[in-house]
């Protein structure tokens, strides 16, 4: 449970994590996990494999991250936004490439994190 969650109120002072412009509209934050249509990606991740879709949205797996670029398991080449499913990070975001792509991520993006891609369609 994240203080957002405990103090409703703070709610405005944080960036919003989703994009309702750009996730689907089935996204929603739920007890520190990233939901789609009512599945958490970690678990959808963990029965299906990765990478695999998920309501539109790519599911897959950080391979390596270095020297800021970002390599995944699945084939992405221009991602639109994506975000850390596996966990809750509160690190300061910085921009990775991902694909042919810039994309904004938490600086502590690391091998093995779960990532929901919206790929550019």
């Amino acid at each position: 449970m994240t203080i957002f969650e405990l103090l409703p109120s703070l709610k405005a002072a944080c960036r919003p994590r989703f994009d309702p412009a750009v996730w689907p509209p089935s996204t929603c934050y739920h007890l520190g996990r990233i939901m789609l249509d009512g599945v958490a990606v970690e678990d959808h991740a963990d029965c299906y494999g990765t990478p695999s879709v998920l309501d539109g949205v790519l599911v897959t797996r950080v391979r390596s991250v270095i020297a800021g670029v970002v390599r995944i398991d699945g084939d992405c080449a221009r991602p639109v936004d994506a975000e850390i499913a596996s966990r809750h990070s509160v690190a300061p975001r910085e921009f990775f490439a991902l694909g042919d792509t810039k994309i904004e991520l938490p600086s502590d993006v690391r091998a093995g994190d779960v990532l929901a891609v919206i790929p550019k369609t």
